[in-house]
This record gives C-alpha cells, structure tokens and sequence, in this order.
C-alpha cells in the first residue's frame, strides 16, 4: 500500500471513528437499543452498511457465477426485505422483547430462549467478517493472517465498547457513504479506462451471462432459503426494535431495499469488469484488483476504505448483538441499572471477538462459511420464530425443542457428509416436523 493509499485509507477510519465515539456520548442510556429512538435517516443508514459485511464474498461469487449473483445476493433478499417491512417489523416494534431468544423465551418458554440463543450466535458471531477483513488487511501490508484479523476486530468494535448501538449507528453514516463512494468511483473510473458496459462480452465472460450456469437451479434455491434467514436476523431484529416508532421502522427497511438495489449493481458491474479486463485477479480480492488497474493511489485510498466499511460495519453490528445474546438471553443477571447491563455487554463482546478470531483463522471460504452456518440457523429457527408472532404458537409449545434440534441436525449432517444442499435439507425436515405436529394437535383437539 502506498503512503498515498494509506493516508486516504486513516483519513475515511478516523471519520468513522470520530462519529461512532461522538454517538457513545448520547448512547449509554441504553447499550443495545440506543433507547428506541432511532429515526428513518439512521436507520437507513445502519441497515444499509451493516448489509455488506460479505463484499469480498460478493466479488467472489460474480467472478465464479456471474448474473446469478443479483438471483443468489439480491433479488430474494429484496423480497423477504418487503415482508419484513410489511408484516413483522411492527409487531417486532410493538413487542417489549430486545432480542430473538427473548421474543421465543416470552413465548415458549426459558429452555427454548437458551437453545434459540446458542443457535443464534453460530450466524452472529461475526467469524465470517473477521476473516474477510483479515484477509483485507493481510492483502495490503503482508502481515499475518491470525495478526491482520485480531487487528481488523479491534479497530471495528473499538467504539461499540464504548457506546453500544448508538456508536454503531452514528459509524455507520459515514460507513455508508464511503461504501457507495468508493463503489461508484470504481465502477465510473472501469468504464473511463475500458469503455461502456458493451465491451464486457468476450470468450471469457459470456458463461457469467448464463442463468443458471454453473450454481444450477438447486443452488439459486437455496440461496432464496437462505435469504429467509433476514426474517430472523439479530441484527435486523434489533435495528427494526429500536426505531421511534412501526411506521419509521418500516419506513427504513423500503428506503434501504431501493439503496440495495443500487449498490448490488455496482457490485455486479464491477465484478464483470474485473472478469472481462483482470482475468488475473485471485477471487478473494477481486474488487481490490480492479481497482489497482483503473485508479490512481488516493482513488485506491477511498475504494479499500468503502470495502474496510462494509465489512467492519456488519462485523461490529453482528458482535454487537451476539454480545447482547451472550450477556442477557445465555447468562441474564438481574440489574438494577443500565450500567451493569452495559458492562455485561462488553463481556459478551469480547467473548463474541475472540470466538470468532479463533473460526475466523480456521475457515476456508467466505462463501462457504456464510451459507454453512445460515444453513443451519434458518432451519431450525425461521418457523418457531416466525410463529411465535402469531395465536399458532400455542400450538407448538410443547415439542418445541425438538422442532429446533432436530431441523438444525439434518443441515449439519447433510454438511458433513456433503449430501445434497444443507438449507433445503434443513428447511424441509422443519416443514415436515411442524406439519406432523400440527396434526397430532389437531387429533387431540
């Protein structure tokens, strides 16, 4: 990295920095929902960057699938986005409860907001986005891959420890902004230097145009399943629980879809770009690539900044509320006071960093490790938790256990022994599972 690229680089981190300690001042009266007082700018803001905490993951995939890309990253998300908007995001506002298990625990009871809880933090402990943003940071300065994530964890949750949500939302402003920046820059100066979108077709590239290609319908699918796994986010749950209010909430959430759209775009455009004219560049780093052959050092500056932001503001976002899954759904302590609470926050969250660092050093692929564990998560949660917010749940309140466990088993085994796709798999053994139990409701009825 040049001293160019790196001055451009501390300048964007001390703007997020700057603003994520600015929001700590009015952020500790409550850690993790910044007193239910978020307005649609903020929230917009905050759903947006923490997003993309997977952007190496999606220059990975464009390079490998091509178009499939916006059917697997965007148009399912798009989709479930608009339901959540429309059918969950007020009665989450409307709800007392801060956290998924807290919202399963009101409803079914302490054992299953403890499994509900431990299974949550295989998606929350943010190991995926500590790899990504070690390998970023391994990339440029030749360091370490176990240095380069310990050190990409710290600068990314620094500010969390001091202010909880607010301080994250407040970073993820100017997150958001260097991430569309650096993006749009990259895609303008790709088209200056190589010309318009009709140069993209060659030899090469004309397989990423083909729908399914090589991912097949099969995948595309599980991707739409995986996508499910928005209705039970944490991190959604907790954005959408600390709006001022439903209207504001759902507001945001359809703001954000439309930001979405673009910025996928940008991303689609840019990975084709490096496709057609860095046939060279290693997968992982695709974007970084591209951007070394197009743009001068400082306009390198602010695209490693917008990438540094996506992925830390979904990092600290993710290790915020696994931090909060720790501290009050796995071992709650009673409190008299915000401050105790805040500081069992901070525990959690250096449990949450340091779990994650250890995966993080051990996994092999970001694409791999994300549809893993969301495999697992979506399959045993989405219909308990889905359910809970409805008179049905009753219904369900006693096999409960087993309608988590078991769904969650099948997409591990179908993992290990590599046999068929895990979030099918996993899904379609909770339909079953639900289905079965319903009926032997219905005959005791």
């Amino acid at each position: 990295m040049s001293s160019e690229e790196l001055v451009v680089l501390l300048l964007c981190l001390a703007g997020v920095h700057l603003a994520g300690f600015a929001g700590s001042r009015r952020g500790r009266e409550d850690f993790v929902l910044a007193g239910r007082s978020l307005r649609v700018p903020l929230l917009v803001s905050t759903l947006v960057a923490t997003w993309y905490g997977a952007i190496l993951a999606s220059g990975e995939f464009v390079l490998r699938y091509g178009i499939v890309f916006l059917l697997c990253f965007g148009v399912p998300y798009y989709i479930v986005a608009v339901i959540y908007a429309t059918w969950l995001s007020g009665r989450i506002r409307g709800r007392t409860s801060s956290s998924i298990p807290e919202q399963i625990g009101a409803v079914y009871g302490p054992s299953a907001r403890r499994i509900a809880a431990l299974l949550l933090l295989v998606i929350t402990v943010p190991a995926s986005y500590q790899l990504m943003l070690g390998h970023l940071i391994s990339y440029h300065f030749g360091w370490s891959l176990p240095s380069s994530v310990i050190i990409g964890t710290v600068i990314s949750v620094s500010y969390v420890l001091v202010g909880g949500l607010r301080s994250d939302v407040y970073a993820n402003v100017v997150q958001a902004l260097l991430m569309f920046i650096g993006m749009g820059l990259l895609v303008a100066a790709s088209v200056w230097t190589f010309g318009g979108p009709e140069n993209l077709m060659s030899d090469q590239t004309r397989p990423l145009f083909n729908i399914p290609g090589s991912l097949g319908w099969a995948g595309i699918l599980s991707w739409f399943v995986i996508s499910l796994q928005t209705l039970i986010d944490p991190s959604f749950y907790v954005r959408a629980a600390s709006a001022e209010s439903a209207h504001a909430a759902r507001r945001a959430i359809l703001w954000s879809v439309a930001c979405w759209v673009v910025f996928d775009l940008l991303q689609f455009v840019a990975g084709l770009y490096t496709a057609r004219f860095v046939p060279q560049a290693e997968v992982t780093s695709s974007y970084l690539e591209l951007a070394a052959a197009v743009l001068p050092a400082w306009g390198r500056g602010i695209v490693i900044a917008g990438i540094v932001a996506a992925i830390s503001s979904t990092l600290s976002g993710y290790a915020l509320v696994s931090a909060s899954t720790i501290a009050r759904d796995l071992f709650p302590r009673p409190s008299v006071d915000g401050v105790s609470n805040a500081r069992s926050n901070r525990i959690g969250l250096m449990i949450s960093c340091v779990a994650g660092a250890a995966i993080a050093i051990n996994a092999p692929s970001f694409v791999d490790l994300i549809l893993q564990t969301a495999s697992i998560v979506v399959s045993a949660l989405l219909l308990p938790t889905l359910l809970s917010h409805t008179d049905a749940s009753t219904r369900f309140r006693s096999s409960i256990i087993s309608l988590m466990i078991l769904p969650a088993a099948c997409a591990i085994l179908s993992i290990v022994t590599d046999v068929g796709q895990p979030a099918l798999i996993g899904l379609s053994s909770s339909l079953f599972l639900h289905a079965y139990h319903w009926l032997k409701w219905a005959q005791r009825t």
